[in-house]
Protein backbone atom coordinates (compact mmCIF):
# COMPACT_ATOMS: atom_id res chain seq x y z
CA UNK A 1 0.00 0.00 0.00
CA UNK A 2 1.07 3.40 -0.86
CA UNK A 3 -0.51 6.76 0.14
CA UNK A 4 -0.79 9.40 -2.89
CA UNK A 5 -2.16 12.95 -2.63
CA UNK A 6 -4.89 13.46 -5.15
CA UNK A 7 -5.13 17.03 -6.38
CA UNK A 8 -8.45 18.06 -7.44
CA UNK A 9 -6.38 17.62 -11.25
CA UNK A 10 -5.22 14.24 -10.89
CA UNK A 11 -8.84 13.09 -10.10
CA UNK A 12 -10.32 14.66 -12.44
CA UNK A 13 -7.52 13.09 -15.27
CA UNK A 14 -7.65 9.82 -13.45
CA UNK A 15 -11.58 9.54 -13.73
CA UNK A 16 -10.70 10.93 -17.37
CA UNK A 17 -8.48 8.23 -17.96
CA UNK A 18 -10.00 5.34 -16.38
CA UNK A 19 -13.58 5.82 -17.67
CA UNK A 20 -12.46 4.68 -21.54
CA UNK A 21 -10.96 1.81 -19.90
CA UNK A 22 -13.44 0.85 -18.59
CA UNK A 23 -16.22 1.04 -21.32
CA UNK A 24 -13.52 -0.83 -23.74
CA UNK A 25 -12.77 -3.80 -21.18
CA UNK A 26 -16.88 -3.88 -20.59
CA UNK A 27 -17.28 -3.88 -24.82
CA UNK A 28 -14.47 -7.30 -25.41
CA UNK A 29 -16.61 -8.80 -22.38
CA UNK A 30 -13.67 -8.54 -19.93
CA UNK A 31 -14.08 -8.18 -16.11
CA UNK A 32 -14.87 -4.75 -15.23
CA UNK A 33 -14.18 -5.11 -11.04
CA UNK A 34 -11.14 -3.79 -10.70
CA UNK A 35 -11.49 -0.56 -12.43
CA UNK A 36 -15.36 0.07 -11.66
CA UNK A 37 -13.64 -0.36 -7.49
CA UNK A 38 -10.76 2.14 -8.73
CA UNK A 39 -13.35 4.80 -10.32
CA UNK A 40 -16.02 4.45 -7.67
CA UNK A 41 -12.85 4.63 -4.67
CA UNK A 42 -11.45 7.44 -6.56
CA UNK A 43 -14.80 9.29 -7.09
CA UNK A 44 -15.66 9.16 -3.30
CA UNK A 45 -12.25 10.39 -1.67
CA UNK A 46 -12.49 14.05 -1.15
CA UNK A 47 -9.63 16.30 -3.52
CA UNK A 48 -6.26 16.94 -1.58
CA UNK A 49 -6.36 14.33 0.84
CA UNK A 50 -3.80 11.46 1.04
CA UNK A 51 -5.10 7.98 0.26
CA UNK A 52 -3.46 4.41 0.30
CA UNK A 53 -3.62 2.69 -3.05
CA UNK A 54 -2.22 -1.06 -3.44
CA UNK A 55 -0.11 -2.05 -6.06
CA UNK A 56 -2.00 -2.99 -8.76
CA UNK A 57 -4.65 -0.56 -8.39
CA UNK A 58 -1.48 1.79 -8.75
CA UNK A 59 -0.18 -0.67 -11.93
CA UNK A 60 -3.71 0.36 -13.51
CA UNK A 61 -3.53 4.01 -13.14
CA UNK A 62 -0.30 3.80 -14.62
CA UNK A 63 -1.40 2.27 -17.75
CA UNK A 64 -4.87 3.81 -18.14
CA UNK A 65 -2.86 7.43 -17.60
CA UNK A 66 -0.29 6.29 -20.37
CA UNK A 67 -2.79 5.05 -23.11
CA UNK A 68 -4.57 8.59 -22.32
CA UNK A 69 -1.27 10.60 -23.12
CA UNK A 70 -0.36 8.24 -25.97
CA UNK A 71 -3.86 8.57 -27.58
CA UNK A 72 -3.77 12.58 -27.24
CA UNK A 73 -0.13 12.53 -28.69
CA UNK A 74 -1.39 10.43 -31.92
Amino acid sequence: MRKIKLTRANKSILLKALAPYYYREKALGHSTEKPGRLILKINALPADKRASFSVEEIHLMRITINRLRNERLA
